[in-house]
Parts: C-alpha cells; sequence; structure tokens
C-alpha cells in the first residue's frame, strides 16, 4: 500500500510540474484590439492587405493601408495607451524561460507542440510551419526572436488540434517583412 501510495503520489506530482511548464499568454490590454502597431516608427503597407483590427503607432504614421476593419491610431490617446500595454505584455515575454531552442529556418513542413521557442538571430518563415495544440485549445505558442522576422512567398502558419491564434506570440527584435501571400497566425 506504501508502494502504490508513493507511485500515485510521484505520479501526481511530475503530472503537476509538467502543466507548470506550458508556456504562459501575457496580458495584452489594449493591444489586443490592434492587428498591427508599433511603438516607435512608421507602419506602411504595400499592395492588397485585410486586417481585422485597429492599426497604428505611437511615434510615425500610418500609411497604404486601404482595408482596414478597425480604426487607425497615430500619435494620440489609444495608440499611448497601447504603447505601454505592449511594454507590459514585452517585459512578460522577455523573462519568458525558452522550453526549445530552434534554427533561424522556421517552416518547411515542421510540426511544433506547445511552448516557448528561442531563436538566437534574425529568422525566416518558409512555406508551412504547423502548430500542434494536441486537443488542448489552451495550448500557448511563444516564438522568442533575436532579430528581424521575415516570410517567403506563400509561406503559412498552420493551426491543428486545438491551437489558436490568440495562443501565439511573436516576440521580434527587429523588422518584420511578410511577403506576398504570407498567413501568419498570432500576436
Amino acid at each position: 500500500m506504501k508502494t502504490l501510495l508513493s507511485s500515485v503520489l510521484t505520479a501526481g506530482i511530475l503530472l503537476f510540474i509538467t502543466t507548470l511548464t506550458f508556456a504562459q499568454a501575457p496580458y495584452l490590454g489594449s493591444t489586443a484590439d490592434f492587428v498591427l502597431f508599433s511603438t516607435n516608427g512608421a507602419v506602411s503597407n504595400t499592395g492588397l492587405s485585410h486586417l481585422t483590427g485597429n492599426v497604428g503607432t505611437n511615434n510615425g504614421s500610418s500609411t497604404n493601408f486601404g482595408n482596414v476593419n478597425g480604426g487607425m491610431h497615430d500619435g494620440d490617446t489609444v495608440s499611448a495607451k497601447c504603447a505601454v500595454d505592449l511594454l507590459n505584455a514585452y517585459n512578460q515575454l522577455d523573462t519568458t524561460t525558452p522550453t526549445y531552442s530552434i534554427s533561424h529556418l522556421l517552416g518547411n513542413g515542421d510540426t511544433l507542440i506547445t511552448g516557448v521557442y528561442s531563436i538566437s538571430q534574425a529568422a525566416t518563415l518558409n512555406l508551412d510551419l504547423t502548430l500542434d495544440g494536441e486537443g488542448n485549445s489552451n495550448a500557448v505558442f511563444i516564438f522568442l526572436i533575436e532579430g528581424a522576422f521575415a516570410s517567403n512567398a506563400l509561406s503559412e502558419i498552420k493551426l491543428i488540434n486545438g491551437a489558436l491564434a490568440c495562443n501565439v506570440f511573436w516576440k521580434v527584435e527587429g523588422a518584420v517583412n511578410l511577403a506576398t501571400g504570407t498567413s501568419i497566425k498570432g500576436t
């Protein structure tokens, strides 16, 4: 009986510890209403894009956006609040401990499970990258990219098995350049 109790207790502790190591979503505040935002610099668009959510910058201007289902906020009180909330979310992500270090080449048919992914340089998305929630709609995916982020044409983030775009987070330490036909998911 003592051995059985010890085994059950050990299994319970291991399950509890495993749950604690999963990635935690940051609190977004007013940034959750934005689909595209920069705290310091211009935001621009080339070609045809359809964006659902607010677009703006706290220091600069937003140009060439014709199809936005949301508000445009450049240097106003909404963008000032968003800048504060974005800094808070950034700081939360910045202190997150990575669970995986991965290559700067994302995609090419790869599938990733929930976790915090560290990329120590600029990164490129090529073709398809699948994020597998493994049946958990609360699965969180965090990408910490220590450089710019770009995609090749027609690259796509695919979500399967319960993975949700609202639980995918990208912290990019540089410019973001998405090529024609890119389908990206997350914040």
